[in-house]
């Protein structure tokens, strides 16, 4: 068998298992193509944490918007509607000191969504039960100050002494927040778009 056949045959392989719906990321969409606006909402929200929905209505704008493929339009007037409701968020503790003193809490965000063209009211998307977790530090001492997600913080290391546990911890729940809420954005918006 010659280099050549050799080539042959293997390009044949690949080509036969191309139909598997391995892709690279972002060069196929299941979205039908005349679908290039969405409108975002309502997302409601079933929990305690009062606004959590605009957090994320916004990040999920920020995320479509940035990848460029779809439009971000306002209510009414998308070509598809983005809409569900946010199922649950809760926070517990999952590190102790000696003294059973909490030092990390876990953050869990569960989110019920589907798209629908807007015209038919066709589901195009939905997930059920997509959870999202991320973890932070409620004391000093635990805080990693050369993490990544720590330098992306306007907090410095400096500061950390000045502040009581509860007013660290509240700080660092809230930029926790705001990275899960982006990593679900994220998430969400593969998931719509992308067919694996």
């Amino acid at each position: 068998m010659t280099v050549r056949s050799v080539g042959f045959a293997l390009a044949a392989v690949l080509a036969t298992g191309s139909g598997c719906g391995y892709h690279f990321a972002g060069m196929e969409s299941r979205l039908p193509a005349e679908v290039r606006t969405v409108a975002l909402g309502p997302i409601a929200n079933d929990t305690r944490e009062v606004g959590l929905e605009k957090i994320l209505i916004e990040a999920l704008e920020d995320e479509i918007t940035g990848r460029g493929r779809l439009d971000v339009v306002p209510a009414g007037r998308g070509d598809a509607v983005l809409s569900g409701k946010i199922r649950s968020y809760d926070t517990r503790p999952v590190s102790f000191t000696r003294r059973d003193e909490a030092l990390q809490y876990q953050l869990s965000v569960i989110v019920d969504l589907e798209l629908r063209k807007r015209d038919d009211g066709k589901v195009l998307w939905k997930t059920r039960g997509l959870r999202e977790i991320e973890d932070y530090s409620a004391v000093p001492g635990v805080v990693v100050t050369q993490s990544s997600q720590f330098q992306q913080q306007t907090l410095n290391a400096r500061d950390l002494g000045g502040f009581t546990d509860i007013q660290l911890s509240e700080g660092q729940r809230r930029e926790a927040n705001e990275r899960m809420v982006e990593d679900m954005s994220r998430e969400i918006y593969n998931q719509m778009m992308e067919d694996f």
